[in-house]
């Protein structure tokens, strides 16, 4: 009987084990990591630089906008003030050409009632000649209670002759609760008790001042002329106690 052969054994094979072969690796992997660490700095430090050269980019470009958005407005605000300067001189202008106007208005109004006035004196509509009482004007003064006073007297038509005589006025009103009469002699400092003279030939303002008593209620002014001669007239007329001012040069003299 044959015994089988047995199979040989295996050989075992030792490899000696080396410490510096793995301190190699680990340097290895740390200096990858180093050397990956660097470059995601400097990557980062890069991208950082050109970060901020965009923004200063950016900025240079905003302050240029800025600038330019400054002179612009500063060109509009000149012509705000250019327009409005021109404005304020048109209406200017405006507003003097309108008082201008008004004062032509107002002379060429003066001048129609002057020619009026004088038409009347010398040719008159009617057949009403000889001594008249025209018209009468009042204006206030600084003292509340005292006024001016223009009586306007006229000779109409018969201008070949002076007339003469004297005017009287009364002042008409409520005093006291009732109706009083008071002489103007006793209201003007002239005190013309027998009344103020006149004479001319072809017109006369009798004028002067007078100052009312404080609980005196003025109404009316009675007028009274009296002329001499062959040819005397008595004249009466009563003006209502109105003031107005004298716009026109009519009967100065």
């Amino acid at each position: 009987m044959v015994r089988p052969s047995s199979s040989p054994d295996p050989q075992l094979v030792l490899v000696p084990q080396r410490p510096a072969s793995r301190w190699k690796w680990v340097l290895l992997v740390l200096v990858l990591l180093l050397v990956t660490a660097a470059g995601c700095f400097v990557a980062g430090y890069y991208q950082g630089i050109r970060e901020k050269l965009h923004v200063l980019d950016e900025r240079e470009a905003l302050q240029q906008q800025t600038s330019n958005l400054e002179q612009e407005a500063s060109q509009l605000r000149e012509q705000v003030a250019i327009h409005k300067h021109g404005s304020e001189l048109e209406r200017q202008a405006s507003e003097r050409v309108r008082k201008e106007n008004i004062q032509l208005q107002n002379r060429v109004s003066e001048l129609e009632e002057a020619v009026a006035f004088y038409k009347s004196i010398m040719a008159p509509r009617n057949n009403d000649k000889g001594l008249r009482i025209e018209r009468l004007e009042l204006a206030s003064t600084v003292n509340k209670r005292r006024f001016r006073y223009k009586v306007v007297m006229t000779q109409v038509a018969n201008n070949s002759s002076y007339i003469s005589g004297q005017v009287t006025m009364n002042l008409l009103g409520v005093q006291g609760g009732g109706k009083q009469s008071i002489p103007f002699a006793e209201l003007s400092a002239q005190r013309e008790e027998g009344g103020v003279p006149f004479r001319f030939r072809y017109f006369q303002n009798v004028t002067g001042e007078i100052v009312i008593p404080v609980d005196f209620v003025p109404e009316q002014i009675e007028v009274i002329a009296q002329s001499k001669g062959r040819k005397a007239t008595k004249l009466e007329k009563r003006f209502d106690w109105k003031l107005s001012e004298v716009t026109s040069d009519v009967g100065k003299g």
